[in-house]
């Protein structure tokens, strides 16, 4: 038996680094030419693309058509490496499970193998939450967000390439298990400007009463409530609770809604923790001792005025609790909007790369979505873009936008003031919607009680 060939390993290790360099290192100098061109100007054409890729590389991260090439490109390049490492090492050594060389060189075939099955295997994970959370994906609107129908395609979509802003409807359900019917207690619109510098947030109130249906009339219930009625009524409400929502808040504000989305609160924890926390500056201190946490156990939730960094646990209180001193759901809903701004910022390049196992399993049991998967990157574009340092945030509170009721038979309600609130809509997040028009007259039919 021939003794082990350490310079076997070594090939095979150079190999490794940069397919041909074993190649070269054994005297194969044409055979080295031909393994490392395409790997060099992969590496070269690869180098450029981040280097001027700039903010596109996060949309390209939802692009399920990028995803596929990388996962085609990811396994060619790694059966190219196979086959320089193994080259490298024969040209020396037969394989021989005798040897310890075999040994060593068989461990950097396993390292090329996890260094690029990983990859691909976050990619097509990449692909199947998008096409789960998206619209005309398998589960969309079903199982982990309770009380979902399936979402519709939207009728109208904006062309952002042509400059048209994107408004889409956030709202957060508070999934707990105890809870039957999902209310709609979040409501924030959130404008993108493609151009980055005009994004806004509007957050509307759950017990707004008497909003402008899609039909004209006044929806004399709580706002949090029209969703589940939508849903439950298909006679009344033929375009379903999603679109009957979004038509409405759409009237409300004056605007088009474009697009919806579902946020479960509970998976919003996950999502948190996945980018390593975020960091908020409370401006005043929250003391809430009638708080439940996620479990339906009363905790209480105290928290300290000043930078905190959040975990998921915490950054749950931080936007549920609204019964603390001085607190409500105004200061609630201006806490959403600091915690989404917060998570935007931490959702860089960098971060994503080591946060997306964790996000994709938050994701993917945190979010609904009536965005078509083809549109996912323009929209994550308009996300990336977005300038926070200009960003208009405005929760619609009374007195200006609402006038209270407090003696009617739906307890504590919100009268909206139309065109008050149509001024901001317009003035932040675009034209005027043409059916808030035949909508205009619509009046909320609050009665006084006793």
């Amino acid at each position: 038996m021939q003794p082990a060939n350490p310079r076997a390993v070594l090939a095979a290790l150079f190999s490794f680094v940069l397919p041909g360099l074993g190649q070269a290192y054994n005297g194969q100098s044409g055979l080295a030419w031909i393994l490392a061109t395409p790997v060099l100007l992969l590496i070269l054409v690869g180098g450029a693309a981040l280097l001027f890729s700039g903010s596109t590389l996060i949309a390209r991260m939802v692009d399920t058509r990028f995803l596929v090439g990388l996962i085609v490109l990811d396994l060619a390049l790694l059966g190219w490496r196979l086959l320089a490492i193994v080259q490298a090492h024969g040209r020396r050594e037969l394989v021989d499970w005798r040897h310890w060389t075999t040994y060593l060189t068989a461990a950097v075939v396993v390292l090329t193998l996890v260094m690029h099955v990983l990859p691909a295997y976050y990619a097509a994970k990449a692909i199947d939450t998008l096409g789960a959370v998206s619209a005309g994906g398998g589960t969309t609107g079903q199982g982990h967000i309770p009380g979902f129908t399936p979402l519709p395609i939207p009728s109208e979509q904006p062309d952002v390439k042509k400059g048209e802003r994107v408004n889409v409807l956030l709202v957060g359900v508070d999934a707990l298990p105890t809870r039957g019917t999902q209310l709609t207690d979040t409501m924030l619109v959130v404008s993108l400007d493609p151009e980055g510098r005009h994004s806004a947030m509007i957050s509307s109130p759950r017990d707004t009463f008497g909003a402008p249906l899609p039909s004209g009339q006044p929806f004399n219930q709580k706002l949090n409530a029209l969703m589940a009625v939508a849903n439950n009524n298909p006679t009344l409400y033929p375009d379903g609770g999603v679109t009957t929502l979004k038509k409405t808040v759409g009237n409300l504000l004056g605007i088009k809604i474009h697009y919806f989305a579902a946020i479960n609160l509970l998976g919003f924890k996950q999502a948190v923790d996945s980018v390593g926390g975020v960091d908020v500056d409370v401006e005043r201190a929250i003391t809430d001792p009638t708080y439940s946490d996620e479990t339906g156990t009363r905790t209480g939730f105290y928290l300290d005025a000043g930078m905190h960094h959040l975990d998921g646990h915490t950054a749950l209180g931080y936007v549920r609790s609204r019964k603390g001193i001085g607190d409500s759901d105004f200061t609630r809903a201006d806490r959403q909007q600091r915690l989404l701004t917060a998570l935007r910022a931490k959702l860089t390049a960098g971060n994503l790369v080591t946060a997306l196992p964790g996000l994709l399993d938050a994701v993917k049991e945190t979010i609904t979505t009536d965005v078509p998967s083809d549109k996912l990157p323009e929209l994550a574009q308009a996300v990336q873009d977005a300038d926070m340092s200009h960003l208009q945030r405005i929760v619609l509170q009374p007195p200006k936008y609402f006038a209270v009721s407090t003696g009617t038979p739906a307890g504590y309600i919100l009268i909206p003031d139309l065109d008050a609130i149509r001024a901001v809509g317009e003035r932040l997040a675009g034209n005027r919607s043409d059916s808030s028009k035949g909508a205009a007259n619509a009046t909320p039919a609050a009665t006084e009680g006793p």
